[in-house]
Order: structure tokens, then C-alpha cells, then sequence
């Protein structure tokens, strides 16, 4: 991996005030130790021009703030701006971090601030761009309006509220206030941009809320009048919060309020703020450690970039490896998962480009092969040699591949919810599936991807709404379900597509016939392809078919007696 590269992990948290959790962060360059906290409600995708601009002079760590990015909540539903400066710090604990510079843009600016006032013992200096100071009818009237609930609706409309919302805060500051002299002067990004940060949005859920008010409720300006190491107060002049420079009133000798001119300006003001402070070199930093009792998240290098993955090693035993489908990732399958846990060592891993894994795939046409090797360079990577493989939908394909590339290494097969279709509707669905969803300013691209899925529970192929695709099964469009499904297809970043396509052009009846791992074939009585899943049973008798529970979270309980027999043929 070049060195100049942003890669990412996990910190693991194993006993802290707020419980056992994760931090997920970004990492680049070499020497002093530079930490840089992302505004609110986005994620350290959003330090990323930054760490590239100082790789050069600092090691850049950005932490997702906790609820926010891949990290895990506080959990609890309010929580003040110097709870979440505790939480940096036990962030800094668990990876051997004595002692930083930080850096921080609006809400991480906030948490710059509340570090250097409240834990000056673990920090060098801070540098905040964007600093709120609020006056306390501004603050009462933006707790007020600036955080309605994000709630997930049946009719997808949360999502048209949530665009327009993201739009209107590029418009409007605050983004609730249509006049004149709240009015933004600045250009406007290009839909691909605006849908980054509504991704970032999702990714925190209604949780958005917390950070937020932990940011607008802090009483900034105290916190400049007791700080004790230095710090420095910018903002860039096409910053709404450059105004509010003028409102620090009787700072401590260690606070420098300085205009930082342009966006880029500001930044190298920061990088000179604190060069001259001459942060200490970055230590050898802690690697992710397990979490008990629950699937905990790491990165892994492979070819080419990192997978990332969700695992529990509790139990003993043949690992098993739980594969998601086209428009999905570890979180699809994590109840399905989670069942094995101290039962069995068990895997959930995001294919290449799925669930913010970077797609190490071979240039060109994407193919299951491809998905299979970079499955292999995985397991290589975790050294796990032999292993048990449950898939759903597409993704028994990839374990399918993997059966015939290297048999040896895969104990039983389980391939749950059957692609097993003729040739006819595999055209057809190569023709219709997966149409070409890409944003646009207006947001027609979130409804389009609602209905794709929401109507995947209603009719077969979805693209049939008549009377023969009718699913004449129990309803399945829990409103929770679809909303997590259009954000596995929109950060997948197109990739869903062209998985479904492999999917659809693998010849699945031939590779079957070829297979000589044991393997079984299940659906619960749900499953649309339910009956599909029985005649590739029939078709194959040696491999049997197993109704499994509605609820996912108990498929491992049913799978187990089968993985543990060492009778091939039927299961226990």
C-alpha cells in the first residue's frame, strides 16, 4: 500500500464510561501526531482533503465521532460537548496516545475546544475552524429548530425531507431561516457531493441530534476563558462562523483569534499554528483488539486495499464465513451472524466495494471469481485455512467458487435463498434488475431507489408489477429493512450493480454440478424464492433442503446440527 495512502481501522474500547465500543478512524502520514475531529452529521471522510493536504507534515489520525460514521454511540441520548472530549481521550487510551495536537472544523471544532479546556494534560495545542459562540437566544432558538427527528418513513418521504434539508443548509444558515440575512454566499457543490453527505446522514440515523446539540450547547466562550494550553480560534472568511470571532470576550492568554482568509489559507494558518508547537512524533499505535460477546469491526489488508469485516472468535471450532448479497454488506447479515456467536468463530466480511470495503477487484468485467479470490486473499490475510460458508442469495455464489477453487479449505456449503433461474429470466433480469440510479440536484434519485426496493418485497422480479409478479407471500417491507437496503445500494457506489449482473451470468447449474464439498440448500418460508430453493434441492439430492426460521437471528441454531455432522448427506 503506498505510503501516502489514508487507510482506515478500528480502535477498541474494552471497559470505558460509556461500555465496550469501537472508534473507527482514518490514518496517513508520518511524524507529529496530529488528531482532527469532522463537523456534525458527517464523518472523517470529511478530514480527508485535509489529511492529504498535511500527510506530508503531521501523522493525521480523524476519528468518526461516536454515533457517527462506522463508530459506536455513547448510547446514551443527550450528551454534553465535554462527554465527548472524554470519549476522544479514552479514543487516545486505547490506541497508546499520551498526548496530540488537535484539530477540528465546526462540531470538531467543539471538541478541540471542550479537549484543551477540560484534559489539557493530553494536549500539545488545538487548533478550531469554525468556532461557535452563540448568545443565548441563539442558542434556545436553534435547540428549538435546527434538530427535528430523523425517522424513517414507509413512503421513503424522510428521505426527500432529509435532501431537502441538506440542500437548504448550503442555502441558509441557520438552514430552517429563509431571509435574506441568513442567506450563504458561496457556490454550490454538485449532487454527487450533497449525496456524500446524505450517506454521512444516514450512517448516524437520528443520533445526528446528539452531536449537534452537544456542539450548539456548549458554553464555548467559558471554555476559551479556562483554557490553559494554546489554542487557536479561525475561521475561513466564506465561513457563516467567521463572524462570530469577534465574540471572544476576555480569553485566556493561550487562545489566538486570528481570520484565516480562504479556505486554504485557514488551513495552512492551522498547520503553522501548530508546527510551532511542535506536537510529539506519533507513537506505534494499538491494533484492534476483539470485543466479547459481540460481533466486533477490523479492517484488513488485502492486494490492493483494505475489506472490511465483522467477526467473534469467543467459541472454538471451525470458522464459519457469513456472506451478504449484491445490494448489501456485514450489516445485512449480522443477525444471521450473530447466532453463532460462541458457538462457533464466525465472519461477516464486505465484499470488495460493498459496505465500505475499496474494491480490490481486477480492473474490468466484475465476476464471482473475482469476489472468490479477493474472499481467499481475506482469509489468507486472517490466516483461517478451513472454514464453513453460509450465503445469501448472490453472495452463495461467491462461497459456490470458493468450494471449487480451493475445496479443501471449505467444510459445508449452505446456500440460502437460490438465484436458480432458466435462461429467459436470468436475461430478463440482466435487462431490468439493476438500472443505472445516479444523483441528481433535484432528489428524484432517492424515491427511484426507495421503490426499486421496497417493491423487492412485494413483487418477483420487482420490475413486474402485475398480477403474475405479485409475491402472494407474508408482507415484506419493514420500513427499517428498505431504508437499510437504499443505503447498502447508495454506498456501494454503483457496485451493486455490476455484482448483480455477475450474479445473473453465473452459470449456476453447471458450477452446482461440479461442486464436491458437501452442501445444503435453505430458505425460510418467506423467501419469495422459496420454491425456486427446493427444485435446486430436488435437482440435487444429495444436497438436502432445510426450512429455516422467519427470524435470521435463529438460522444459526437451525445450521448448526447440519455443519456439525460429519455425515455429509443429510442433516442431523
Amino acid at each position: 500500500m503506498a505510503t501516502n495512502a489514508i487507510t482506515r481501522h478500528f480502535a477498541t474500547i474494552e471497559q470505558g464510561r460509556w461500555g465496550p465500543r469501537q472508534v473507527h478512524y482514518r490514518k496517513t502520514g508520518k511524524g507529529p501526531l496530529v488528531i482532527l475531529f469532522h463537523q456534525s452529521p458527517l464523518s472523517s471522510r470529511d478530514m480527508i482533503a485535509t489529511m492529504e493536504r498535511w500527510q506530508q507534515d503531521f501523522t493525521c489520525i480523524a476519528p468518526d465521532t461516536p454515533g457517527f460514521g462506522l463508530s459506536d454511540p455513547l448510547g446514551v441520548p443527550q450528551a454534553e460537548m465535554h462527554d465527548y472530549a472524554e470519549a476522544a481521550v479514552e479514543f487516545m487510551d486505547a490506541l497508546g496516545i499520551d498526548k496530540a495536537a488537535v484539530y477540528g472544523f465546526h462540531t470538531g471544532a467543539m471538541i478541540s475546544g471542550a479537549l484543551a479546556a477540560g484534559f489539557p494534560e493530553r494536549v500539545i495545542c488545538a487548533a478550531a475552524n469554525g468556532y461557535v459562540i452563540l448568545t443565548e437566544q441563539e442558542r434556545a432558538e436553534i435547540v428549538a429548530n435546527y434538530l427535528p427527528a430523523y425517522e424513517p418513513k414507509w413512503d421513503g418521504s424522510h428521505l426527500t425531507w432529509l435532501w431537502a434539508r441538506l440542500r437548504e443548509q448550503l442555502i441558509f444558515f441557520p438552514w430552517y431561516a429563509k431571509t435574506l440575512e441568513q442567506r450563504l454566499d458561496f457556490d454550490l457543490p454538485p449532487p454527487t457531493a450533497l449525496h456524500a453527505g446524505l450517506l454521512d446522514f444516514m450512517r448516524s440515523g437520528d443520533h445526528y441530534r446528539v452531536g449537534y446539540r452537544a456542539a450548539f450547547t456548549m458554553r464555548s466562550d467559558l471554555a476559551l476563558q479556562q483554557v490553559k494550553v494554546p489554542i487557536l480560534v479561525t475561521a475561513a472568511d466564506t465561513d457563516v462562523l467567521a463572524a462570530q470571532l469577534d465574540r471572544v470576550r476576555r480569553p485566556s492568554p493561550k487562545v489566538t483569534v486570528r481570520p484565516g482568509g480562504t479556505p486554504t489559507e485557514t488551513l495552512d494558518l492551522c498547520r503553522d499554528f501548530i508546527r510551532k508547537h511542535k506536537p510529539p512524533a506519533a507513537p506505534k499505535l494499538a491494533s484492534t483488539r476483539p470485543l466479547k460477546g459481540r460481533l466486533w469491526q477490523q479492517y484488513i489488508d488485502v492486494p490492493g486495499g483494505q475489506l472490511r469485516l465483522r467477526r467473534n472468535d469467543d467459541a472454538a471450532g471451525r470458522p464459519v464465513l457469513v456472506q451478504h448479497d449484491a445490494a448489501g454488506s456485514s450489516e445485512v447479515v449480522q443477525a444471521l451472524a450473530s447466532g453463532f456467536i460462541g458457538k462457533r468463530p464466525v465472519i461477516a466480511l464486505n465484499l470488495p466495494g460493498h459496505g465500505e470495503s475499496d474494491n480490490v477487484l481486477p480492473k474490468g468485467k466484475v465476476t464471482v471469481t473475482g469476489y472468490a479470490k479477493a474472499v481467499l486473499a481475506a482469509l489468507s490475510a486472517l490466516g483461517i485455512e478451513e472454514f464453513d460458508f453460509v450465503g445469501t442469495w448472490g453472495g452463495g455464489l461467491v462461497g459456490l467458487e470458493l468450494a471449487l477453487l480451493q475445496p479443501t479449505r471449505v467444510g459445508k456449503l449452505v446456500l440460502a435463498d437460490m438465484l436458480y433461474f432458466d435462461d429467459k429470466l436470468r436475461q430478463s433480469l440482466a435487462a431490468n434488475y439493476t438500472p443505472d440510479i445516479q444523483p441528481v440536484w433535484y432528489g428524484g434519485h432517492l424515491l427511484e431507489a426507495w421503490y426499486l426496493m421496497r417493491d423487492q418485497g412485494l413483487f418477483w422480479p420487482w420490475y413486474e408489477r402485475n398480477r403474475q409478479g405479485i409475491i402472494r407471500q407474508p408482507i415484506n417491507v419493514d420500513t427499517q429493512m428498505v431504508n437499510r437496503r437504499v443505503f447498502e445500494l447508495f454506498r456501494s457506489n454503483g457496485m451493486w450493480r455490476q455484482a448483480y449482473q455477475a450474479h445473473f451470468a453465473y452459470p449456476l447449474q453447471s458450477k452446482l454440478a461440479k461442486s464436491r464439498v458437501p452442501m445444503a440448500f435453505v430458505a425460510p418460508s418467506w423467501d419469495p424464492q422459496l420454491e425456486v430453493t427446493r427444485q435446486a434441492a430436488r435437482d440435487f439430492p444429495a444436497s438436502p433442503f432445510m426450512l429455516m426460521p422467519d427470524a435470521m437471528e435463529k438460522w444459526a441454531d437451525a445450521l448448526l446440527p447440519y455443519l456439525d455432522d460429519s455425515n455429509t448427506g443429510t442433516p442431523a
